[in-house]
């Protein structure tokens, strides 16, 4: 089944195509209600909508924003709800059109440094990270540095008030939150010999039950992998 990806405002989606995101979120996550999900989407911009043999197949919604951060302003992707049918799982099609929206985003700034916002909740999101960027925060790589860390808390702080823990950059989950269904993003010992997977679950060790890893990474094309940037610029 051949997977297509398209950037959509979200203020040009149909009650159908919301109808059916809203089923794949249920589908694959625990505790999805219809108004919270409703609530979520209107925040956002735009949503990669995934096609397949006609019918949405899987969506990751996006939020551009600006944002002063001890006087230096910078713009902020935010990358909100994010799922993929199992029978798609592995397709190129999200995370390219995704790099090729950064792209786009990056050039329409002049000059502005631009921030990717993440939240995970499972390993699968965070591994987009190490996947696009050199550098990224928290990582196994390194400790995070302080402009980043500020970064960090200022935004998690700002986005998610008390649920935001500065320490450990971790959204709590409170009673009744979202949390992947089994066989979504379950770590296995095999899963864990990968470093970033292994981090992730040190890192968040609440995943199972909904809490949240919030990461950064600096959009930058000398941030970017080579390979990836070839890749999107193909």
């Amino acid at each position: 089944m051949g997977i297509r990806a398209l950037i959509t405002p979200v203020a040009d989606l149909s009650e159908i195509q919301v109808h059916h995101m809203l089923r794949i979120m249920q589908a694959y996550y625990h505790n999805v209600r219809r108004d919270q999900f409703l609530k979520d989407l209107e925040e956002k911009d735009w949503v990669i909508l995934l096609w397949g043999n006609g019918c949405i197949r899987g969506f990751s919604t996006q939020m551009l924003f600006d944002y002063d951060i001890e006087g230096h302003w910078i713009r902020v992707i935010f990358s909100g709800d994010t799922i993929i049918e199992k029978h798609c799982w592995g397709s190129l099609a999200l995370p390219v059109a995704w790099g090729r929206m950064m792209l786009s985003i990056i050039s329409d700034c002049h000059g502005r440094e631009v921030y990717w916002l993440l939240t995970s909740k499972g390993y699968k999101t965070y591994r987009f990270l190490p996947v696009f960027f050199r550098e990224f925060y928290p990582s196994c790589m390194k400790e995070t540095p302080a402009f980043e860390k500020a970064l960090l808390c200022n935004l998690g702080r700002r986005k998610f008030g008390d649920r935001f823990d500065s320490e450990s950059c971790i959204i709590r989950a409170l009673a009744g939150a979202q949390y992947l269904r089994l066989g979504v993003a379950d770590i296995t010992e095999v899963r864990r010999k990968d470093k970033h997977v292994a981090f992730f679950e040190k890192a968040n060790p609440g995943h199972t039950r909904g809490d949240e890893l919030v990461c950064i990474a600096r959009c930058h094309e000398e941030n970017i992998k080579p390979f990836v940037l070839r890749r999107l610029r193909s």
